[in-house]
């Protein structure tokens, strides 16, 4: 198992509970831990945890004769080695922070469990892999074996499940030493992920892991992956967060969803939170939080673009340029007169074909699709199904436009009242 000379790779599985003796052979104990560092990219096994009934002592790698030592033989160890278990600042017991324990597989976008843990052997032992997959687990239960003769039977090939260390990695030194350890992942991989899939590792994680990863993203990548999650695992995350990060991840999530989140906190979480948020941001949140629920102002964004009658398609174009990093989902430009009225509504396809110096008014559509305020969701579905829209602005009794409902961020709440074709 240990044969140094032809470089193995071997599971920790196999060395827990293995037999430790002396070069007498007589019994000292067994393989209850295994302990690494975190000082290289993969860590080094400094040495094992030897249990002697209800004693656990360290025992250094140095200590043990590693060479030509088979599966089932039992680890030779020098005794005067051995001493009190303590670990340093920057080692953990493998057992203890990997094995059973959920970590973010940033290939594959979704959370595995530690089921066996991979060792390179040669002058020195380190960890290279995790094992997420079934046949760890039957390893660990002492059927891989069976399991694999099954398979081949079967006519099939059981393959391992395994993740380089390289992607999962300690994240910080235990404030006492021989504590476990918390994991990271790589963060420079998770901000390649979609933001659905982002969404889907949080709904998996626990309440820890889950501020750690928010955390790392930063402000802007986390407000586009709760913006994906769901109600409950939004509410979860921000009732963790302090006040002033939830303000940061909130201004830079659209203000409807925002206005959504702050209403499934408590009262005293949301005071706490919308106190941090800047003020023109708090005054647009507060203003959706005031809207009646179940209704079209309530799943409207008050952002969008805006152009007077009298715009010229080129300066139209640039308002739309110098909105787009703040504004998500523009696909109409609204045509407002003085009084914020709703005159009109023209397309970006229609904008581009247009001549740069024609005024908007002549090419703006003035046969209006629009929703008032208090329309319930199943009348709001009903008319994005009829006209196939993208966009729909909400406009109050004096024809001032409010906001606009998106199917991007409406579309979990009008998805139940769209009809199939050929059913009333």
């Amino acid at each position: 198992m240990f044969r140094t000379g032809d470089i193995p790779m071997v599971f920790v599985s196999g060395i827990l509970g293995r037999r430790v003796v002396d070069g007498a052979k007589h019994r000292v104990g067994s393989i209850d831990d295994i302990v690494a560092s975190t000082g290289e990219m993969y860590p080094v096994i400094t040495g094992f945890v030897v249990r002697s009934g209800r004693v656990r002592r360290f025992a250094p790698s140095s200590a043990f004769r590693l060479k030509n030592v088979g599966p089932r033989d039992a680890m030779v160890v020098d005794l005067a080695a051995i001493r009190e278990l303590k670990p340093e600042r920057h080692e953990f017991l493998v057992r203890d922070l990997l094995l059973d324990q959920q970590i973010v597989d940033v290939q594959g976008a979704k959370v595995e469990r530690v089921n066996d843990v991979q060792l390179l052997v040669a002058d020195r032992i380190w960890i290279v892999h995790v094992d997420v997959g079934f046949t760890g687990l039957m390893r660990r239960l002492g059927a891989e074996s069976f399991v694999r003769a099954l398979w081949r039977l079967a006519g099939r090939r059981l393959s391992d499940e395994l993740i380089s260390w390289k992607f999962v990695q300690p994240l910080a030194e235990s404030e006492e030493p021989g504590q476990p350890l918390r994991l990271r992942v790589e963060h420079a991989r998770m901000h390649e992920l979609h933001p659905g899939e982002l969404a889907d590792i949080l709904a998996d994680l626990g309440k820890d892991e889950r501020q750690m990863i928010v955390h790392s993203l930063g402000p802007e990548a986390a407000a586009d992956a709760l913006e994906e999650a769901e109600e409950d695992v939004q509410a979860a995350v921000f009732a963790q967060l302090d006040p002033e990060m939830a303000a940061d991840i909130l201004e830079e999530m659209d203000p409807s969803e925002a206005a959504d989140i702050l209403g499934s906190l408590t009262e005293a979480q949301s005071e706490e939170i919308i106190a941090e948020v800047t003020r023109e941001d708090r005054a647009v949140i507060e203003q959706l939080i005031a809207y009646e629920d179940k209704t079209a102002a309530a799943l409207m964004t008050p952002e969008f673009v805006a152009v007077s009658p009298g715009t010229t398609v080129a300066e139209a174009l640039d308002e739309v340029r110098r909105q787009a990093s703040e504004i998500e989902g523009i696909y109409y430009v609204y045509v407002l007169d003085a009084d914020r009225r709703l005159a009109g509504v023209t397309t970006l396809r229609t904008l581009f074909r247009s001549r740069s110096d024609q005024p908007v008014h002549e090419i703006m559509e003035t046969r209006l699709v629009k929703v008032d305020p208090g329309l319930e969701p199943d009348e709001v579905a009903e008319v994005f199904q009829k006209y196939s829209l993208l966009g729909c602005p909400v406009v109050d009794p004096e024809g001032r436009m409010l906001g606009v409902i998106l199917i991007k961020h409406a579309f979990d709440e009008l998805l139940p009242h769209f009809k199939r074709e050929g059913r009333a």
